[in-house]
């Protein structure tokens, strides 16, 4: 009766009308989320209760309480990988990338872990005469576990967010659950693990490029990205997703991300975590110029500029995935700043190559990125006008974009400003130097960006 009563409170949030006079859909969440935390007070073992009030509260945008929830259910082993979904969005949404990477990282572990015992027992079964046994434990992990969706999601999502995770906001206990702090602290960008813009990028650059080797390691997404092109064809992976454990549902459905979805936000993470990996190795091996003549091309600068454009050709391909207007023209800009990154190291190809050259192109690439950035500013903000008091979606959207394009392009800005000081165009010179000058409007204009976006989140 609890279910039928908190699923019909459901559908009605959902034939709300829009007008002011009308009931908000809040007024029919919030006693439907009463109802199931009373009932999962008298009974605490029913799982659909805990299914149900995880969906009640993702719609509320309570992302914490969903988070303790899921916890309680006492998830492990093979249902992270066929229950994960239930709670991985909710947590990027509500922005605990900490715990969101801690879960990823289970089923990272999970599937490493299981690859390992099906070569030993299937050793074992071989051995021992058992050959239909050893075909099935193959096939389950070639067919089911190796392309298994939530192993790809993971893997993005780790990806997406290691710059913004926050050591502190976990403690570890006897059952190795996630608690968040009373009080979590605050920490820096890629304080240690992801891509921050600072000095430490390119030997985490390096190790990441030694880590995506191994398939069960989250940096392997870029592999698959650069392999899939602009083609996204989600049936070569397997969905070991159970959505059999919502059948309870009849009156209101809550809905999850679909395979196709899921394929599609990976191959994203792949693409531009290999974008910003190939921008920063180039950046690392570039030479500054000396006495006013542009530097020599070397081997190595040449191998990494050519792998940086070929990254940069999938980006734009990929452009046509991506659905948030603010996330495609950053994604853009993305792309820009690495043709400005090429520009500045290899210069653009003609017999005409100079330091004079190389600046105006940089300054063209950083204007029209300059623009990019405010259209994005126009796109979030006619979006949530400040009129727009407490609109949980704008704190969602904000969550999202931050991890998935704002944070590269931040990490991109500040590996485009660390090349143009190698190449003597550096902040101080700002108002001699034209690239200079572009690359500081780009950041004035990066902070309008985001300080709108913390207005929205604030309201």
């Amino acid at each position: 009766i609890i279910l039928l009563t908190t699923q019909y409170l459901q559908f009605q949030s959902t034939c709300t009308p829009s007008d002011a006079d009308s009931p908000t859909a809040m007024s029919f969440l919030l006693p439907a989320a009463a109802l199931l935390e009373e009932a999962m007070d008298h009974s605490p073992y029913n799982p659909h209760l805990k299914i149900a009030a995880i969906g009640i509260y993702s719609t509320l945008h309570a992302a914490d309480r969903a988070l303790t929830i899921y916890q309680d259910m006492g998830v492990k082993q093979i249902q992270l990988d066929s229950c994960s979904y239930l709670i991985l969005p909710t947590l990027i949404r509500g922005g605990l990338y900490t715990f969101a990477i801690k879960l990823s990282s289970s089923i990272l572990r999970l599937h490493g872990a299981t690859s390992k015992d099906v070569r030993e027992y299937a050793t074992r079964s071989l051995r021992n005469g058992l050959l239909l046994k050893a075909k099935e434990m193959v096939t389950f992990q070639r067919e089911k576990m190796r392309p298994s969706l939530q192993l790809l999601y993971s893997k993005g999502l780790v990806m997406d967010a290691a710059a913004l995770m926050i050591p502190s906001d976990l403690v570890s206990d006897g059952s190795c659950a996630l608690k968040p702090r009373v009080k979590p602290s605050a920490a820096s960008l890629g304080a240690e693990k992801g891509y921050c813009g600072g000095d430490e990028d390119l030997a985490r650059a390096e190790q990441l490029a030694i880590d995506a080797d191994m398939h069960f390691n989250a940096p392997s997404i870029i592999h698959e990205a650069s392999q899939t092109m602009n083609c996204v064809d989600e049936s070569v992976f397997s969905d070991n997703r159970d959505m059999t454990v919502n059948n309870f549902e009849i009156l209101h459905r809550n809905s999850y991300l679909t395979q196709k979805e899921v394929v599609t936000d990976s191959m994203r993470s792949g693409h531009m975590q290999g974008l910003l990996t190939h921008a920063i190795m180039a950046t690392g091996a570039a030479n500054a110029p000396k006495k006013g003549k542009i530097p020599k091309p070397t081997e190595e600068t040449t191998y990494r500029c050519q792998s940086l454009h070929h990254s940069i050709l999938r980006v734009k391909e990929f452009y046509k995935e991506i659905d948030d207007d603010v996330g495609r023209i950053l994604w853009e800009g993305c792309s820009q700043l690495c043709e400005a990154i090429i520009v500045v190291i290899n210069g653009g190809g003609d017999s005409n190559d100079t330091l004079a050259e190389r600046e105006k192109s940089a300054t063209s690439l950083i204007d029209a990125t300059v623009q990019l950035v405010q259209s994005a500013q126009k796109a979030f903000t006619s979006c949530y006008s400040a009129a727009d008091k407490q609109n949980p979606e704008a704190g969602k959207r904000v969550c999202q974009l931050l991890p998935k394009f704002v944070v590269p392009f931040y990490v991109l800005l500040e590996t485009t400003a660390s090349l143009l000081s190698l190449f003597g165009w550096g902040k101080r010179k700002r108002m001699t130097k034209a690239a200079s000058g572009a690359l500081a409007n780009l950041a004035l204009c990066f902070r309008d960006l985001l300080s709108d976006m913390l207005q929205a989140m604030t309201q």
